[in-house]
């Protein structure tokens, strides 16, 4: 298959899927005492974290290219079928049936059930066409177009990337899931379509994931614990069917309010837009599930090669990993083994980019979070966490599971005193993490209770999710007007790679999520919440309004000091430059070289700037 890849780009796109989510976890399961249900999450999770990083070390020796990421298939092959050799032959079809038997069917609908509900919606809001263009739409229009721009600007040149909408800075940004995304697509050309399906996917790995994380107590609890993880959420859901009741919009009726009541954004709609969380969310489930057994000394240094992978996929669970390993480390003091410490060494994967300055943040004694989105503390965390928060509640007072109650509780306290993001309000993240062993334990709880009773608190946990689903698939944002797709499609064939256009600050641009090519600056959260000073942003957005409404001397000294190739104005730019197209066509070293349907491009003619 990696052979055939080389002359075919439809074998390409199927091999890059099963050497990135299948051929490095079946090498490396052989090494570990799991149980059936453990391989089927330690399988993708591990095969992501270890194929993305392999690529990434190849790329930086061969240089990032199809056939670099081909030769890293063929690479995989090889270890693979050393591992054959020493451990054994894989699994016979029929044996893999058998294997398969071991998980019920009713295991094997749920999982499938979750996978076809998000890629049915997830196809309804990302990158589908309409009569007026490319819709991104729901909760996903703001984010995933930044994830557009990164994937692209990758498989266009930018790498080792820089930030692809702040051009001159290294891109700090946890992005290996987009990198992901990029491998995949980099084998087979472009394919925007290709994101939602790997959404899709990564969501059901997460079930699967928490599935595996609570098995041992019943299946029952583990179903629960799959279905609550993926949809549960609080009480918000009681807007949605008093809207619907009295005859109200339900499609804008917002099951989340920013700084409110309803603070904090429901795990699937995490899920569906931050996807950082696709593969931190799992990667966390994957480390619990190792620790539940401190003393099996390979699975510690397993538990701590995932936490060091995951750091470039999301720093945040990352960190969150560490202090479940902190908190399992406390619990077993008593008996303490140097052994415990095997965690830490396969950890220090992560150094290179920690030294590096890759997704890094900064922790600050701050109780920032609380006094701005907390409302009432006795009540904001049960109507936002729900039923699920009660039901871990109650496993507080029953025995066992303290490596769950210990990281749900110490994940819930730290955003109110510590503050490791840029922006206040990313700590809410903390609380998505969190979510996990808050579902463990409510499905925990549940296991112990009558199916009918325990079907009914699954189902008043879940409601949330339905206003979300709602949402997402009655909203029409638009991503990009047939008018910008075409602009961006041209520049994609008629730039050069890595060229820097100039465009208005705002949250996306078609030169950037569709052409892939780099921009001087976007909408101020971005840049914001990866560490850059706000003053320094503002500085940028002055400069930006000076080259298009200002002076020719404005204009050149920020192409000048940027490094700009092309100036693009499009719907944004003339809304909010009314004049700059008759300022641009008075330069004489602009030159128009795309016009049509009101989205223009200008190249900058560098040597009649005299450079």
């Amino acid at each position: 298959m990696a052979l055939a890849g080389f002359a075919s780009n439809y074998i390409a796109l199927l091999a890059a899927f099963v050497f990135t989510f299948i051929v490095p976890g079946l090498c490396f399961y052989r090494f570990f005492s799991f149980d059936d249900h453990e391989k089927w999450a330690f399988i993708p999770i591990f095969s992501v974290l270890f194929s993305v990083q392999f690529v990434y070390v190849l790329s930086l020796v061969l240089g990032y290219s199809r056939n670099t990421i081909l030769v890293g298939f063929l690479v995989l092959t090889a270890i693979y079928t050393g591992v054959i050799y020493k451990k054994g032959q894989d699994f016979q079809p029929q044996q893999l049936l058998q294997k398969f038997g071991k998980i019920k069917k009713t295991s094997i609908l749920l999982f499938t059930v979750i996978l076809l509900v998000s890629l049915g919606v997830l196809l309804r809001t990302v990158w589908f066409s309409n009569d007026y263009g490319i819709v991104i739409t729901g909760a996903n229009w703001q984010d995933t177009p930044f994830h557009y721009e990164i994937i692209e600007s990758i498989n266009n040149g930018n790498f080792p990337p820089q930030t692809p909408n702040y051009v001159g800075t290294p891109l700090s940004y946890h992005y290996f899931v987009d990198f992901h995304t990029a491998i995949v697509e980099k084998v087979y050309g472009y394919l925007p379509t290709l994101l939602p399906i790997l959404n899709a996917v990564f969501i059901g790995v997460f079930a699967v994931s928490m599935y595996a994380l609570v098995r041992p107590h019943g299946r029952q609890a583990a179903i629960a614990a799959a279905v609550v993880g993926t949809f549960g959420w609080g009480f918000s859901y009681y807007k949605f069917f008093s809207a619907l009741f009295c005859g109200e919009s339900v499609v804008f009726n917002s099951f989340f309010e920013y700084g409110g009541t309803f603070g904090l954004p429901p795990i699937y709609d995490n899920l569906l837009q931050q996807r950082p969380m696709l593969m931190g969310l799992p990667a966390l489930v994957l480390v619990l599930t190792l620790l539940r057994n401190m003393d099996d000394k390979k699975r510690l240094l397993l538990a701590g090669l995932v936490t060091g992978l995951v750091y470039q996929f999301n720093n945040v669970a990352f960190f969150c990993c560490f202090v479940a390993y902190a908190f399992c480390l406390f619990v077993n003091l008593k008996k303490f083994k140097l052994s415990y410490l095997f965690f830490v060494l396969p950890s220090l994967v992560a150094l290179p980019f920690i030294l590096g300055g890759g997704a890094t943040f900064q922790a600050t004694l701050n109780v920032a979070w609380a006094i701005q989105f907390v409302k009432n503390p006795l009540t904001f965390y049960i109507l936002n966490l729900g039923l699920p928060l009660l039901l871990a509640i109650y496993c507080l007072f029953k025995r066992g599971n303290w490596y769950l109650k210990g990281t749900m509780l110490a994940l819930l306290i730290i955003p109110h005193f510590v503050i490791f993001t840029p922006n206040v309000w990313d700590m809410y993240k903390f609380f998505m993490f969190a979510w996990i062993p808050i579902a463990a334990l409510a499905g925990i709880s549940l296991a112990k209770t009558r199916k009918l009773v325990a079907f009914i608190l699954v189902l008043l946990s879940i409601l949330t999710s339905v206003s979300v689903i709602v949402y997402n698939i009655n909203t029409n944002f638009m991503g990009a007007t047939w008018a910008e797709y075409n602009v961006g499609i041209w520049t994609r064939e008629n730039t050069p790679e890595n060229s820097v256009f100039l465009t208005y600050y705002y949250i996306h641009a078609p030169t950037s999520m569709i052409g892939g090519r780099l921009r001087v600056s976007s909408d101020i959260n971005w840049p914001y919440g990866h560490g850059i000073p706000l003053e320094d942003i503002w500085a940028r957005e002055e400069a930006i309004d000076n080259a298009y409404a200002g002076s020719v001397s404005q204009l050149e000294g920020l192409i000048r000091e940027y490094n700009v190739s092309y100036v693009y104005v499009g719907s944004q730019e003339l809304s909010n430059y009314p004049n700059c197209i008759s300022h641009f066509n008075s330069i004489s070293w602009l030159t128009s070289v795309y016009n049509e349907d009101e989205q223009y491009v200008y190249q900058v003619e560098w040597i009649e700037l005299g450079s």
